[in-house]
């Protein structure tokens, strides 16, 4: 099942709102990139906008995508087709982190809207994985989803766009699981005036685990977690061998 394929017929257009902020958090990776030990890792890469980014922003650079869902992974290899001269420095794998092959060393990795689909365990494993390959000094980017302490979210319109003639809008609810997961409820509408064209609805459960916890996971792997702005973005810095 390809859980973002309702996601895909709009993606960047309804990540826009947020791209700002990812965009500075990015701009805070960079300086703790290093190209030269391997290529960046782009865990679910998603639209390929991030991937995108490196290949524009650090001079060398070689990327290293895992993207499982079919849909969001045509949407990143639309991106890089129009880019020929990308050709010998990205490749887009269709494994998620636990599937694929990871190079033995990385320059950095880039983990943005990814970390709520892992657990607990998972999330070691993760964290385990990325300082082992990565060179002390080296970072991984990641974010933390509202809400931290999971609840009952309202449904609420995260963005709203109008392009030519048609508004698109996408709507979010959420429940509680548990202490860390929710439900999500996500509707993606394409509207003519008051008229709905198009609308789709998926729902997944994602894991919101609390700062405090995740920081605490990161530091048992060797990786040191600085807040970037506020709670949303942290880079995972390799710290030397203990």
């Amino acid at each position: 099942m390809d859980r973002y394929a309702e996601t895909s017929g709009a993606y960047d257009l309804f990540n826009a709102a947020y791209r700002p902020a990812q965009l500075e958090a990015l701009d805070a990776l960079r300086p703790l990139l290093r190209p030269a030990v391997g290529p960046i890792l782009d865990v679910g890469a998603g639209s390929g906008a991030n991937s995108a980014w490196v290949l524009d922003e650090v001079p060398g650079a070689s990327v290293f995508a895992l993207e499982p869902s079919r849909s969001m992974r045509a949407l990143s290899l639309a991106r890089v087709t129009a880019r020929p001269d990308w050709f010998e420095r990205i490749t887009i794998r269709p494994e998620d982190f636990f599937s694929a092959t990871l190079p033995q060393h990385i320059g950095g990795a880039i983990l943005l809207g990814v970390l709520g689909h892992f657990d607990a365990g998972e999330r070691a494993a993760v964290f385990a994985e990325l300082a082992a390959r990565l060179p002390e000094g080296g970072a991984a980017l990641i974010d933390l989803q509202e809400p931290e302490i999971p609840g009952r979210v309202e449904p609420f319109e995260f963005t709203a766009a109008r392009i030519g003639e048609l508004t698109y809008r996408g709507i979010a609810e959420g429940w509680r699981i548990d202490d860390e997961r929710m439900r999500w409820r996500m509707s993606y509408l394409t509207l003519e005036d008051e008229r709905v064209l198009v609308e789709d609805t998926t729902e997944h459960v994602y894991h919101h685990p609390a700062r405090a916890l995740v920081i605490a996971e990161a530091d048992r792997a060797g990786l040191r977690a600085e807040r970037q702005g506020e709670d949303t973005f942290w880079l995972l810095i390799a710290e030397a061998a203990r």
